[in-house]
């Protein structure tokens, strides 16, 4: 006869992997998988993100048709013989609280050996000087001592959980920062390209004004030049076919020939026009709002993101009687009752308020606070001390 262990081991085979019970009228779909026929169309009824996608395998995420269920009737006759098979080590149960030696039933506990005897056991040898009680008595110091070890580990699980809460939510938080961060590394360079664009189209602007200005200077240069030009090889021309005349020919007006030469004034264009070249070499001042620009930029974006959240740490000396404060001073839980608290001047009496131990002088900080008090939002408001005091009144 299968033992109940057995059983137990094949009855967990042939679970429904959505239910976690034994499989009723199982099906099989495309990847291979088996469920219960109610529990697969249930899924199948479940909305996914895309309506229009197929839906998965809650095992393996393979996709397959709602149409395409195969009843699997070897599986169900397997899932029948284990239930049978259950039924039999079920009513067998009962022969297992007997003597494995002597068939008789056990009533006692040796507390020496550890054992479960019956009353042949008890009046054996080897237990008859030892501590005996009936099952139940001797079960019960157990049961207490159980008692308090599930008192103490439930009361580990939940400062677990309390832990594990408090650390999802702290990483919430550090998550919200980031998004936040990253919106603003994000929105700083949005507004530096567009800055930068607007300046490159200034720069290229004023560039292309000083090509312009220099092209028509080379034009007005080259046409001087070539007017200059075009007059002293006429009077080179000239003087060339005097000398090879004849010498009556040659003294034919040669005073006027050569005074004409003499007092000629050469005019010695420039290329460049001296205001022309004052522009290109002042343009570089044209990138400082680029360069301020830039360091603004720089410096902005080191303080939005180097900063670290200010631990805050809660005065008792000044929390009003009506807010309890945690021993790590980081919580503060609102009471109707009034606590007994001594008076001092630092203690607010009409507002519910408590200020932070260490207090803020400078520099940028952040800190999150969370409110739980039913039908009220809650507020916090960060304000001088001397305000505080002075008054007694003010949140």
């Amino acid at each position: 006869m299968a033992s109940a262990a057995s059983v137990t081991s094949l009855a967990d085979e042939v679970n429904c992997p959505i239910c976690q019970g034994t499989l009723r009228e199982p099906v099989t779909i495309d990847c291979g998988h088996n469920f219960c026929r109610g529990c697969l169309t249930r899924y199948c009824e479940i909305p996914g993100p895309d309506l229009e996608e197929s839906p998965t395998c809650p095992l393996c995420k393979e996709p397959f048709r709602p149409g395409s269920f195969r009843p699997n009737w070897q599986l169900a006759n397997v899932v029948e013989n284990i239930e049978r098979l259950q039924l039999v080590s079920t009513q067998g149960l009962g022969e297992e609280d007997a003597c494995q030696e002597h068939g008789e039933k056990i009533y006692f506990f040796c507390e020496d050996d550890e054992m479960q005897l019956c009353v042949v056991c008890r009046e054996a040898g080897e237990h008859a000087a030892h501590t005996m009680r009936f099952l139940e008595d001797a079960a019960a110091p157990y049961r207490e001592q159980i008692h308090k070890c599930l008192k103490c580990l439930r009361k580990e699980r939940e400062e677990i959980q309390e832990i594990q809460s408090r650390e999802n939510k702290r990483m919430q938080v550090l998550l919200t920062q980031v998004s936040t961060k990253r919106q603003q590394v994000i929105s700083e360079f949005a507004h530096l390209r567009k800055f930068l664009e607007e300046q490159q189209s200034i720069l290229l602007a004023q560039l292309e004004s000083l090509d312009g200005d220099i092209l028509k200077q080379q034009d007005e240069f080259d046409f001087l030049v070539a007017g200059e030009i075009c007059r002293f090889s006429a009077l080179i021309e000239e003087l060339e076919e005097k000398n090879e005349r004849p010498a009556r020919e040659l003294l034919t007006d040669i005073r006027s020939t050569l005074i004409r030469c003499e007092t000629r004034k050469c005019r010695k264009p420039v290329a460049v026009s001296p205001e022309l070249g004052q522009r290109i070499r002042d343009f570089p001042q044209q990138a400082l709002p680029l360069q301020r620009e830039m360091k603004m930029f720089l410096e902005k974006l080191h303080f939005e993101l180097d900063y670290e959240p200010a631990h805050i740490s809660l005065d008792p000396q000044t929390s009003h009687p009506k807010l309890i404060l945690s021993e790590d001073r980081q919580r503060a839980q609102f009471s109707y009752k009034w606590q007994n608290s001594p008076d001092n001047p630092q203690r607010f009496d009409r507002a519910t308020c408590v200020l932070a131990h260490t207090g803020i002088t400078g520099g940028r900080h952040t800190w999150v606070w969370m409110a739980r008090v039913p039908g009220y939002s809650g507020c916090c408001q960060l304000s001088s001390p001397q305000s505080l005091l002075g008054t007694k009144v003010a949140a």
